[in-house]
């Protein structure tokens, strides 16, 4: 999603060896789910001196000097700060502020640093021969932000909120409904009440039954949508369901001082956070402040004045970028990570003539894979892509290419007239493109326009709000087809590393919402759902995910073309920065602070 949580240059994980992933490191070693530890072996807590991509290695100018405020920009609003609500990538990341879950990623920088470890749990998971039972005991002394302690019982209340969809429909509740055991029709904790399968013997114990097995649950534990919510309370009179992402509740070092919807959020001390409770996050900064900023172009020019310190949902525009690439002292201040995402173009077959999968493959033929990575950034923004499987996952093939387009990537238009013909448009057609009209969305829909119009397909404007981009726009099937949009720009990254947690979310047919929806093409492949079907019992391999991935592809409705990296700038005055991989390939704010305490 230009928005989930990605995965990035990871060392191969097998879920208790059973879940294969191909491996990606030196050593071609794949190993069983990853236990808790206070290190790994393939990052450095180190300190490295300021130099470029020196974060993702290690902490520059690593320090435990506290105070000072954290001054962050972002283009647009989160699409919520509800934890259960949330989906975008670089939100996930901003939520370690004052949102803590059972399991969380390690705090250890490096390039393969994908590790969970406890969080509010004692322990990972217990589960039972075949994963259908997983049971978790709490810390003690864990509080929210009012002093009051944080139960079980508050878990299970946030997980039973996942069921109200009509309510909660913007995060990741598919994996928790299609895996936690609920009579049929249940609506939630608003409508339904309470859920039997999600047992709380008392304050420090939870047991989840699962209606299937899923070897993946730690990871379902890790994501935001797993925090606790105060039972029955959430935050206060006025701040019940969809209104709690105006106030929710802090469990993390952070909590919200103030909150101006598209304008600013700012965050202070949580002082009834207890750091020996929490080995993950060592905030250093007293106050963290996000501004929103609608030009993008303005936010780069605050970053290089020095009157921000970094941009909390993406990298920098053209114009910063050449002056990085060519100014040694801004270069040494800047990360070129893999993020882990695939960036690709949703083709909706949903809307005529698109239906006809010989109009959508004339399509993939004329596009020009060239001109759209250098709308994204060029050698900065990625490298080509021919499947939707980022390299870092199983599943990945690196000589498969089912739609070529030439050595030089700019399309075969002989072939895209072939299929056009084929699809009875020999003339071409006429096709909306959604995307946010802001940074590299017009740039890219430009190079679309322009490459499609070669063969005669017209690609006309219609942008959406960032905001509301994915979860209303082309995440409602129903409003793809009602205001005609052929196709719409998208990005993926796995919400956990492992294929099924890339998969399954944008290609499940069984997961389709009437909001909400991240199966934006509205796939329902036999073939896709039954390979998806056996990874949660442990049953599909790396060979199978390759078969899904040429399935998709065979599809039609998804078309990669480059495998994201970001160009982010940090302020010389932040300290101990990291690129944090497991949470998008962005920097860790929750544990950065200031070199002049202000």
């Amino acid at each position: 999603m230009s928005r989930k949580k990605k995965a990035v240059s990871l060392a191969a994980l097998a879920v208790a060896g059973t879940m294969l992933l191909a491996a990606c490191t030196s050593s071609s070693k794949t190993t069983t789910t990853p236990k808790a530890s206070s290190s790994n072996a393939n990052g450095s807590d180190t300190n490295v001196a300021a130099a470029f991509n020196a974060a993702t290695t290690g902490v520059v100018g690593k320090t435990t000097k506290t105070g000072g405020t954290l001054k962050l920009l972002a283009n647009g609003d989160c699409d919520s700060w509800d934890p259960a609500n949330t989906y975008y990538a670089w939100c996930w990341n901003m939520q370690r502020l004052f949102t803590r879950t059972l399991v969380g990623y390690s705090s250890i920088p490096g390039a393969n640093n994908v590790k969970i470890e406890p969080d509010m749990a004692t322990a990972l998971g217990e589960h039972n021969a075949d994963f259908t039972q997983w049971t978790y005991k709490l810390k003690s002394g864990l509080k929210y932000e009012n002093g009051n302690p944080i139960t079980t019982a508050d878990i299970k209340y946030g997980i039973e909120r996942l069921f109200a969809t009509d309510v909660i429909s913007g995060g990741p509740n598919s994996y928790y409904l299609a895996s936690i055991d609920a009579p049929a029709g249940y609506k939630g904790v608003y409508k339904g009440g309470d859920l039997a399968s999600i047992l709380t013997p008392d304050a420090n114990t939870i047991t989840f039954k699962l209606k299937v097995p899923y070897a993946d649950f730690d990871y379902l534990m890790s994501l935001p949508a797993a925090a606790p919510v105060p039972a029955k309370v959430e935050g206060g009179p006025g701040f019940v369901g969809d209104k709690y992402t105006l106030h929710p509740v802090s469990s993390g070092p952070y909590k919200i001082e103030s909150y101006t919807p598209n304008k600013q959020i700012s965050f202070v001390r949580n002082t009834n956070w207890d750091q020996a409770t929490d080995s993950i996050r060592k905030p250093l900064a007293d106050k963290i402040v996000l501004t929103i900023d609608t030009d993008p172009d303005d936010e780069d020019k605050q970053l290089q004045s020095g009157q921000a310190d970094a941009e909390a949902d993406g990298g920098v525009q053209s114009t910063f970028q050449s002056a990085i690439s060519t100014t040694p002292d801004l270069k040494k201040n800047a990360d070129n990570p893999v993020t882990g995402f695939t960036r690709y173009l949703v083709v909706f077959q949903t809307v005529k003539p698109l239906d006809n999968v010989h109009c959508r493959n004339a399509i993939f033929y004329a596009i020009n894979k060239s001109d759209l990575r250098r709308a994204r950034g060029g050698t900065y923004g990625g490298d080509i892509a021919n499947t939707m499987s980022p390299p870092i996952l199983g599943g990945y093939d690196s000589a498969a290419n089912p739609f070529p387009t030439g050595a030089d990537s700019t399309g075969d238009l002989a072939k895209a007239k072939s299929e056009l013909a084929a699809c009875g448009q020999p003339n071409g057609f006429s096709i909306k493109e959604a995307y946010v009209n802001k940074g590299r969305g017009t740039s890219v829909f430009e190079a679309t326009q322009v490459a499609l119009a070669r063969v005669g397909i017209k690609v006309v404007s219609a942008p959406g709000d960032q905001s509301t981009y994915y979860s209303k726009f082309i995440g409602s099937p129903a409003n793809i087809v009602s205001a005609g949009l052929g196709i719409g720009q998208a990005g993926w990254g796995a919400d956990f590393p492992t294929p099924y947690g890339f998969w399954n979310s944008i290609t499940n047919g069984k997961d389709i919402l009437p909001t909400g929806n991240t199966n934006y093409a509205s796939l329902n492949d036999p073939v896709v759902n039954g390979i998806l079907d056996g990874a949660t019992t442990g049953k599909s391999t790396a060979d199978d995910f390759k078969k899904l991935d040429a399935q998709v592809m065979k599809d039609a409705v998804m078309l990669p073309y480059v495998y994201d990296k970001t160009l982010f700038y940090r302020n010389p005055r932040m300290t101990n920065v990291r690129v944090n991989f497991a949470l998008g390939g962005y920097y860790d704010f929750v544990n950065a602070g200031t070199a002049d305490g202000k």
